[in-house]
């Protein structure tokens, strides 16, 4: 099985209904687990509403209410708690249709526990395939973002000597984490004005080559980084203070290299600046 994440399904189904197939409700208790096989190697699984809790010691995901476990052309289910609600499933095959199978899982006392789909093949045309590929690729990276976030925002705080303090805010970077593609970024911003501060932009870019003495601009190599997530809403109220999530694109520095990010106010002059030199970025933990 190449991926597996939680994944809210954000298209309706009619978005797969060409070469889908329907598994019906598949039931599991406190006694039966439910095991599902297919004609082909497991690709994807998809639950609708089963929040990853962690991972296990071989990098399983830790579900809240159902366990999921896939090898080969088989997928397991295991209950995990009494309370758990209903979810839909949806499995994506690794082959040349990219079959789709998709169901209810829910707690029942059907003793069933073989669910046997090993003879059914979808059809789809090359086009309709890199459609559902691309799409569902790109909704899976999605959430594998958001949820890498939410666990970077949760931690507590790991830098205090990363901000500034000018015109009655406070800026500072709480934590800083990276994976395989991007770099996560948590900011604690305290307004102390009797304005609120309304961030209309902000600039993350790194600076490489900047030396003392140094008087050619061309000996420096400057990369303006857009982020891939940013906060809904940017407006810090008076006296008050918020925590603000950012994703960036994953970017190497070298031990000459700096990453500067600048806050820009909107209808205002509150322009905070925060420069992070390489022997921080350079040490940054990673995200498994």
């Amino acid at each position: 099985m190449k991926q597996l994440y939680l994944l809210a399904i954000l298209f309706s189904v009619s978005h797969f209904c060409i070469g889908q197939t329907d598994m019906g409700t598949i039931e599991v208790n406190n006694v039966n687990t439910a095991t599902l096989k297919f004609s082909s190697d497991i690709q994807t699984v998809i639950f609708g509403n089963n929040p990853i809790l962690g991972a296990y010691e071989d990098n399983r995901p830790k579900f809240q209410f159902y366990d999921n476990y896939s090898s080969g052309k088989t997928d397991v289910i295991k209950l995990n708690d009494n309370s758990a609600p209903e979810s839909s499933i949806t499995i994506i095959l690794d082959n040349e249709n990219s079959d789709v199978f998709f169901g209810t899982l829910k707690i029942g006392t059907n003793p069933k526990i073989f669910y046997n789909f090993s003879n059914i093949n979808s059809k789809k045309n090359q086009a309709e395939t890199k459609q559902l590929k691309d799409s569902l690729n790109k909704k899976l990276e999605i959430t594998r973002v958001e949820e890498r976030l939410k666990f970077v925002m949760a931690k507590e705080i790991e830098y205090n000597d990363l901000g500034v303090a000018k015109d009655r805010l406070e800026v500072s970077i709480a934590n800083i984490m990276n994976d395989d593609k991007n770099t996560y970024i948590k900011f604690i911003i305290k307004n102390n004005s009797g304005s609120d501060y309304n961030i209309d932009n902000v600039i993350f870019k790194y600076i490489e080559g900047k030396k003392k003495g140094l008087k050619n601009k061309e000996a420096q190599i400057e990369e303006r980084i857009n982020p891939i997530v940013e906060p809904d809403k940017n407006i810090i109220k008076a006296y008050s203070s918020s925590d603000l999530g950012y994703v960036i694109p994953l970017f190497t520095v070298s031990e000459s290299g700096v990453l500067i990010i600048q806050m820009i106010e909107k209808n205002g002059t509150r322009n905070p600046q925060i420069k992070i030199e390489s022997k921080t970025m350079l040490k940054v933990k990673s995200l498994k």
